[in-house]
């Protein structure tokens, strides 16, 4: 009797193979959720118009990992796409110092932003090209001479080749020998940017991935502390136009523990400075700034993008940095598909932030939204 059920059986299969397959893909922070205890926050929008005729500046920093000014124009483009009344206006691209850097000019909401995209990735593509002899390739026979290849299973591979040789090398270099190089580098590229309009009191909004916080953090701090008058001067006006700070991936958690020794548990537990990750050192120096008490500071409100299944992310604890002057809200978001409830893409679930509609739609509308984001 069985053969007569045969029929039946098979034409159920297409059926039952779709709902295994809706059953393995999930995307558990789409949309994103809102950690419990998070402050509200702005975007872009609205920082526009709340500075009316003043053109906002923004910064747009990339994480580890080789990017090049196709990126720049990319997450421009995606941002000011989410608002309303965009339009493109004259750009220029120039080179800083081993930095490049990719300024547009929009009109957006009403008001004018002036993007800044820093491209650091020139300042380690040198030393990263020691690792190309383990990229993954065409396997060869490694006991002739010749090139050796040895055999590597694909998505092992995939991952080495991405997440290891060309993003985690980045994160080696900047914490290592080149630390001091990179960000005087950074230092110059920011000031130069800040030059071009020493005495604008408009908002100043930062966008910036992963290790490329950090990278800022220090640079803005080196510049509160510098001996340079006219550097200090630029350092003390963004500390005080910095309003709104988007981190995508963040990474100071893990970065912090290569400045800290393992005797530091008691000085960690009291927040001395000597131990405070780059974010808080420079919070703290913002706060020392001439006529600038905690009490008067503007309100910063600071953002964390966090995929939990990024490996190289980590939530941003706000009562680490709770104070009048700051306003902390973590969210969680799925940059890619989880499959079967096993694995994401580690490499785009660290890379595609900026690329997630769900965080370009808060980065320029704030949360809740504003009523003129699309």
């Amino acid at each position: 009797m069985w053969h007569h059920l045969w029929p039946t059986r098979l034409s159920l299969l297409p059926a039952l193979a779709a709902l295994a397959g809706l059953a393995a893909c999930s995307t558990p922070y789409r949309p994103p959720v809102v950690v419990h205890g998070s402050a509200t926050f702005p975007g872009i929008a609205s920082s526009v118009a709340e500075a009316g005729t003043r053109p906002v500046d923004v910064l747009l920093v990339h994480g580890m990992c080789t990017h090049d000014t196709a990126w720049a124009e990319r997450q421009i483009d995606r941002i000011t796409g989410i608002v309303e009344a965009h339009a493109p206006a004259p750009a220029s691209t120039t080179a800083a110092p081993r930095v490049e850097v990719v300024e547009r000019t929009r009109r957006l909401a009403g008001g004018t932003v002036r993007f800044h995209a820093l491209v650091w990735s020139p300042l380690t593509a040198g030393l990263k090209h020691q690792l190309d002899v383990d990229m993954t390739g065409k396997p060869t026979d490694c006991t002739a001479a010749g090139a050796c290849k040895p055999k590597r299973a694909s998505l092992n591979g995939y991952v080495k080749d991405n997440l290891l040789n060309d993003c985690l090398s980045d994160t080696v270099i900047y914490q290592g020998e080149s630390h001091v190089a990179i960000r005087d580098a950074m230092v110059r590229t920011i000031a130069q940017v800040l030059e071009q309009d020493p005495d604008s009191e408009a908002p100043l909004v930062v966008v910036a991935e992963s290790l490329g916080s950090k990278m800022l953090f220090d640079a803005l701090s080196a510049m509160l502390e510098s001996w340079q008058p006219q550097t200090r001067a630029l350092g003390q006006q963004a500390a005080r136009r910095l309003g709104l700070l988007f981190m995508a991936g963040n990474q100071l958690p893990i970065l912090g523990l290569a400045e800290q020794s393992a005797a530091a548990q008691r000085a960690i537990a009291t927040q001395d400075m000597r131990v405070a990750d780059a974010l808080q050192r420079f919070l703290e120096l913002r706060r020392r700034q001439p006529n600038r008490r905690a009490d008067t500071l503007q309100r910063l409100a600071v953002v964390a993008f966090t995929d939990p299944n990024d490996l190289l992310s980590y939530r941003l604890l706000p009562a680490r940095y709770a104070a009048p002057d700051v306003a902390v809200a973590d969210v969680l978001v799925s940059n890619d598909s989880t499959w079967l409830g096993l694995i994401e893409n580690p490499v785009t679930a660290h890379l595609d932030y900026l690329a997630n509609p769900d965080v370009g739609t808060m980065i320029a509308c704030g949360y809740p939204p504003v009523a003129f984001c699309r």
